[in-house]
C-alpha cells in the first residue's frame, strides 16, 4: 500500500523535460523582449513583466547541473560539454548590433562570462568537493572556483555556483533548498553592481528588483516542490535542447535587431 502511494506521488508533478521547456521558454521569450524592446518599439507594461520572466530559467538550469552531477556516468564528459558550450555561448554573448552594424565586443568575450560559465564553475566546485583531496584542499579550491565567477564578472556572480552546491547538498530538504535558492537569488541582485573595476554599491531594491526576484522564486519553487524526479523521454533532442537553444536564441535576437535597424 505504501509503495503504491509513493509511486502515485512520483507520477504527478513535472518531469525534467517539462521543466526544461518552462525554463527555456521563459528565457527565450524574456530575453527577446528585453533586448528588442527599444528596437521594435514595445511600450506595453504587461510586456515588461513578461520580459523579466526570463529569471524563471536560471534557478532551474542550476538545479539540473546539481542533478546532472549526481547521475551522470561520465563527469569528465559532462564537464567538457558544459565548458565547450560556455565558450560557444560566449561568442554569441559578445555579439551586438550598434548603429545598424554587427559588433563583437572583445572585452565582453574575455571579461564578462555568460551563465554557462557559472554553471560550469558550479559543476567544477562539486567535482572538487566530492574528490579525494584533503578537506583543507577542497576548501581552498572550492573558494577559488567560486571566486573566479566574481573575478570574471560571470552572470549570477558567486551566487550561481553557490546555488548549485546548495541544490546538491540539500536535495532531500525541500524547504531549506528553496530558502537558500531564494537567498542566492536576492543576493545576486543585491550585489549586482559589486564587481571588479566598479564601486561596491548595494542595490537594496525597488519594485522592479522584487519582481525579478519573484520570478527567480517561481523557478526555484518548481524544482523544489513540483519536480517528480522523473526524466521524461530520453533522446538527443532533450539532451542538447538547452545547450543549443541558449546560444542560438542570443544570435537570433541580435539578427532581429540588425534587420529592424
Amino acid at each position: 500500500m505504501s509503495e503504491d502511494l509513493i509511486n502515485q506521488e512520483q507520477s504527478v508533478g513535472l518531469n525534467r523535460n517539462a521543466l526544461k521547456i518552462i525554463a527555456m521558454a521563459s528565457v527565450v521569450i524574456g530575453h527577446f523582449l528585453l533586448f528588442t524592446w527599444t528596437t521594435l518599439g514595445f511600450h506595453q507594461r504587461w510586456l515588461a513583466t513578461i520580459a523579466i520572466s526570463c529569471f524563471i530559467g536560471p534557478p532551474i538550469f542550476m538545479f539540473f547541473i546539481a542533478e546532472g552531477f549526481r547521475y551522470t556516468h561520465d563527469k569528465k564528459k559532462y564537464g567538457t560539454r558544459l565548458l565547450l558550450f560556455a565558450v560557444i555561448t560566449q561568442v554569441a554573448h559578445s555579439l551586438s548590433v550598434v548603429n545598424g552594424a554587427w559588433h563583437f565586443d572583445v572585452r565582453t568575450f574575455f571579461l564578462q562570462w555568460n551563465v554557462f560559465f557559472s554553471l560550469f564553475l558550479g559543476f567544477l566546485a562539486l567535482c572538487i568537493l566530492n574528490s579525494e583531496l584533503k578537506t583543507w584542499q577542497k576548501g581552498i579550491l572550492t573558494f577559488a572556483t567560486v571566486a573566479l565567477s566574481y573575478v570574471m564578472t560571470a552572470e549570477w556572480g558567486v551566487f550561481g555556483p553557490l546555488m548549485i552546491i546548495s541544490y546538491y547538498y540539500l536535495r532531500e530538504h525541500k524547504v531549506r533548498k528553496f530558502l537558500v535558492a531564494a537567498l542566492c537569488s536576492y543576493s545576486t541582485f543585491l550585489f549586482g553592481d559589486c564587481f571588479p573595476g566598479g564601486g561596491f554599491t548595494l542595490f537594496w531594491g525597488n519594485k522592479g528588483l522584487f519582481k525579478q526576484v519573484a520570478f527567480c522564486l517561481v523557478g526555484a519553487a518548481l524544482v523544489c516542490f513540483f519536480y517528480n524526479g522523473k526524466g521524461g523521454k530520453k533522446n538527443a533532442f532533450w539532451k542538447y535542447l538547452f545547450y543549443i537553444a541558449y546560444p542560438l536564441h542570443l544570435v537570433i535576437i541580435q539578427l532581429v535587431r540588425f534587420l529592424a535597424a
